[in-house]
């Protein structure tokens, strides 16, 4: 199972790409994290941890340990830092150098770098975790428009959660933190519990929005009253916000700031695309103004090859990954897909205008409103051909859902 994890965090670390908010400035950046959530003691009492980068690098990555025992006294640290030295592979031994309770676990955790960004950054290591139980939330931050599903997922030391009984937890808010009111703001339709049927390691709990008011639209909710042996793994909290993205939100003109997904784009499509293709030659002279769900569009860049005016129609509110964002998993965010009139081929060229499908989604970043529009329902023809090629018979709708064009955009004041 160890083994598993370990190849499965690889293919996901090579996937993740880190794309920067202001225009034309993309780079790719390592990401480094540990290969568990716990690690036990062998046989000679010796706690071996792993740490992977998704590329060579060289560089030390420090940790802390949150415990009672005294280093020198009850163990000593065989390397002091994961030594990276032009490799994706570094480790840490802990040995033991007295015989410690069974219940002593030690919280390690992997201090901020500045040559990368850290994906798994906690761990625990004890004699008895086999049989303790890790909960981590499945992602540190949720968005809820109208109702959304949080997941908690169990495991052990060894991957495998197995229970014969179902396991429920309650949940609670942290109101010291929180902006957002339950009963006013947000409620939990199914109850304030998570339940874990027989057989399964993971329960959801439903949160509804209920009204949105301007600073009071987040809150952090945790487990409580947990069983002696439960741990938190890596997300041991969740934050949570209020946030709708609908057409009376959505009036007024927004101006272009950036194309969020170009470096996703340029690393995980198709090797024989070239991505100085990519419809990138757009300014802040470019805007959508939208009148509840009229949108008219004043562009001059690539932009203007796919939108055109149009009347939408409200389609669903789904979860999308958002890809481009630092940090390992990407973050999950709730996107308002709309139906209106666009040129599908993105070409100035090719004119096939139909009814496509165009995600919106209203987000506050510094304090400041952007709009973010996702572009997958396209047929390109004069960028990414090799990969929509690839793509188009997997039966994904649309096709360009897993490689969207997204553009972020700034409220004209």
């Amino acid at each position: 199972m160890r083994n598993n994890i370990k190849i499965i965090f690889v293919i996901l670390l090579s996937f993740v790409a880190i794309s920067c908010v202001k225009k034309d400035e993309y780079k790719l950046m390592t990401v480094i994290g540990l290969t568990q959530e716990s690690y036990g003691i062998d046989i000679d009492n010796i706690a071996t941890l792993t740490v992977l980068a998704n590329s060579p690098i060289n560089g030390d990555v420090s940790f802390s340990i949150s415990i009672d025992l005294k280093e020198g006294e009850d163990y000593e640290l065989i390397n002091k830092t994961f030594a990276f030295r032009d490799t994706t592979i570094a480790q840490v031994k802990i040995k033991f150098l007295k015989e410690i309770p069974q219940e002593t676990i030690l919280d390690i955790s992997l201090l901020p770098i500045d040559f990368g960004t850290l994906a798994l950054a906690k761990a625990k290591v004890g004699l008895n975790l086999d049989e303790d139980v890790i909960y981590t939330f499945d992602y540190p931050a949720y968005e809820v428009s109208e109702i959304t599903e949080i997941t908690v997922s169990l495991s052990t030391v060894n991957g495998v959660f197995k229970n014969e009984m179902p396991v429920t937890l309650e949940v609670e808010v942290d109101d010291k933190r929180s902006t957002a009111k339950e009963g006013v703001h947000f409620s939990f339709p199914e109850g304030k519990t998570i339940t874990i049927e027989k057989r399964k390691s993971k329960g959801t709990l439903k949160v509804k929005l209920l009204k949105e008011e301007l600073g009071k639209n987040n809150f952090v909710l945790r487990l409580k009253n947990l069983p002696k042996a439960f741990h938190p793994g890596n997300i041991d909290e969740a934050k949570v916000s209020l946030l709708s993205t609908t057409f009376e939100r959505l009036t007024g003109s927004w101006k272009y700031v950036a194309f969020t997904t170009y470096d996703y784009l340029d690393l995980n499509t198709s090797w024989a695309d070239d991505p100085s293709k990519l419809p990138v030659n757009n300014t802040a002279a470019d805007v959508l103004t939208f009148d509840h769900n009229e949108l008219t569009v004043s562009l001059s860049g690539d932009m203007k090859n796919y939108f055109r005016n149009t009347e939408l129609v409200k389609k669903a509110d789904v979860v999308q990954m958002l890809i481009e964002a630092p940090g390992f998993p990407p973050p999950r965010v709730n996107v308002m897909v709309a139906e209106g009139k666009a040129n599908v081929p993105f070409s100035p060229n090719k004119e096939a205008v139909r009814n496509a499908q165009i995600g919106f989604r209203i987000t506050t970043i510094n304090g400041k409103e952007y709009l973010e529009v996702t572009i997958g329902d396209f047929e390109p023809v004069d960028f990414l051909q090799n990969t929509y090629d690839m793509v188009k018979d997997w039966g994904s709708n649309p096709v360009m859902v897993d490689y969207p064009i997204r553009y972020r955009f700034e409220r004209v004041k």
